[in-house]
């Protein structure tokens, strides 16, 4: 028969390893590897930004954006994601599917503006590496900056 101080022992003992278990989440971070180039003009200080899309409905502020870097005028970047949905305490098994429906690609100022964006869908857009647990972009993006047109004897550059 146990006496109170080892019932007490037994009881903080159960549920540290309850939420040692909870804390190692046994589902994997995979990647995203976006790629492209910018057509036309645009400015040094222009970013990429890339926001993962969760949820049908999901607002685009709502969202981690993740800014890649410009070289001359491409861009590459992978953002990563979690997979952990739910964690069942009865069986100890992690569901691990979570995964975005669409990958908004943007192509802004450095105040703000949007020059340009795409809309990727998830994973039909993607192929998958196993080996690395990466989504890959099947094709090169392409987003547009400023293009001088000569229409109308008017034109209005990036400022």
């Amino acid at each position: 028969m146990l006496g109170a101080k080892e019932r007490v022992g037994l009881t903080l003992c159960l549920i540290l390893s309850f939420c040692t278990s909870l804390a190692w989440a046994k589902c994997p971070t995979l990647t995203a590897e976006v790629y492209g180039q910018i057509q036309c003009t645009f400015k040094p200080d222009y970013k990429v930004l890339v926001t993962l899309i969760f949820k049908k409905n999901q607002l685009e502020a709502s969202a981690e954006e993740t800014a890649l870097d410009l070289h001359d005028d491409s861009f590459r970047g992978r953002i990563g994601f979690d997979t952990f949905t739910s964690y069942n305490p009865l069986t100890g098994g992690h569901q691990c599917n979570r995964q975005p429906t669409s990958v908004l690609v943007r192509l802004v100022s450095a105040e703000g503006a949007e020059w340009d964006r795409k809309v990727l869908k998830f994973p039909s857009d993607f192929a998958y590496d196993e080996k690395i647990g990466e989504y890959k972009l099947k094709s090169s993006l392409i987003l547009k900056g400023w293009c001088e047109f000569k229409c109308c004897g008017g034109s209005s550059a990036p400022r």
